[in-house]
């Protein structure tokens, strides 16, 4: 199951978060306003902020890992295209949850609120655009070629790998029936 690199997997995790911080907040913060909710309940939006920040840091850390191995295959320029726009995620989610937490403080609270809603908002422009480097490394360079075995590698060349693919699927088909 985990026989491939963990990068992209992980990184699915601050994208989400990403994406989900900036609709949270400003739900909260309406929500707040109109005395739905109670303020203590922005712990939320303060916990989805760290949350994203602490899965950008381990992200960051996973394509590190992986950056020697993709460097076979794919330009170190590319590569570092794609890693500098994944470090200044986690600046951002920090700066995030910084503001999150002042979401708290007695005086302006609101607005602090409302400004981390719009903020988390625009924020979403560097991880689209962290995430679009990732995707041209793949889909665009070929970077998951870096963690193919040697057979695949060796198909793959020789135009058969469909075929043989196809084959590999029949007779799993086959195994799962028999069982």
């Amino acid at each position: 199951m985990f026989d491939l690199p963990l990068h992209p997997i992980v990184v699915h995790f601050p994208i989400v978060l990403g994406v989900i911080l900036p609709f949270t907040a400003l739900l909260f913060w309406w929500a707040i306003k109109k005395e739905y909710l109670q303020q203590k309940a922005w712990i939320l939006v303060v916990f989805l902020a760290l949350t994203y920040g602490v899965s950008s840091l381990v992200a960051i850390e996973l394509g590190e890992t992986d950056e020697e191995k993709v460097e076979k295959v794919v330009s170190k320029k590319l590569i570092g295209e794609h890693a500098e726009a994944g470090e200044l995620i986690p600046w951002i989610s920090g700066g995030l949850f910084l503001f999150a937490l002042a979401g708290f403080l007695p005086k302006n609270s609101q607005r602090i609120r409302l400004a981390m809603a719009v903020l988390s908002f625009a924020a979403i422009i560097p991880l689209a655009n962290t995430g679009h480097t990732g995707g041209r490394l793949v889909y665009k360079y070929g970077a998951a070629n870096a963690h193919l075995t040697g057979e695949y590698k060796a198909l793959i060349e020789s135009g058969k790998f469909y075929t043989v693919h196809a084959k590999d699927e029949d007779h799993e088909k086959e195994n799962d029936e028999d069982h």
